[in-house]
């Protein structure tokens, strides 16, 4: 084998192993290891031991949690964190909702306050001819 063949196997070598790290992530759980798809592609967690996973780490991991729990592999959390993080998700889901609400209906007051001004004026960019 000459060099070139060495350099293009070595750059599809890492290049595919590039992929996996950016897409994947390899989490050992108590059944063995999983690939879990990432949400975002990134170079950030290529590893992940969660066996001794409290839910703490699952709470400073929200990366992680939502990927594994993406991928179906719920399993792979304990029941108790589940409950708690189903909770904080339920939460964070009726803030969202109570803040959209209150946003459309002040863009909604924000929209109809100058209409209702302009309504009994005539335009003034027409020319009155």
């Amino acid at each position: 084998m000459n060099r070139l063949e060495s350099f293009l196997i070595g750059l599809a070598s890492g290049i595919a192993t590039l992929y996996l790290v950016m897409h994947f992530t390899l989490v050992r759980g108590s059944d063995g290891f999983h690939f879990i798809p990432k949400l975002n592609a990134k170079l950030d967690v290529p590893y992940e031991d969660v066996r001794d996973f409290q839910a703490e780490h699952w709470h400073r991991r929200p990366a992680l949690t939502m990927s594994i729990l993406r991928a179906r592999k719920g399993h792979l959390i304990d029941e108790r964190t589940q409950r708690s993080i189903q909770k904080t998700t339920q939460q964070m889901i009726s803030q969202a909702r109570s803040v959209h609400q209150a946003g459309t209906s002040s863009v909604d007051n924000a929209t109809a306050g100058p209409a209702a001004l302009l309504a009994g004026h005539s335009n003034p960019l027409r020319s009155n001819r």
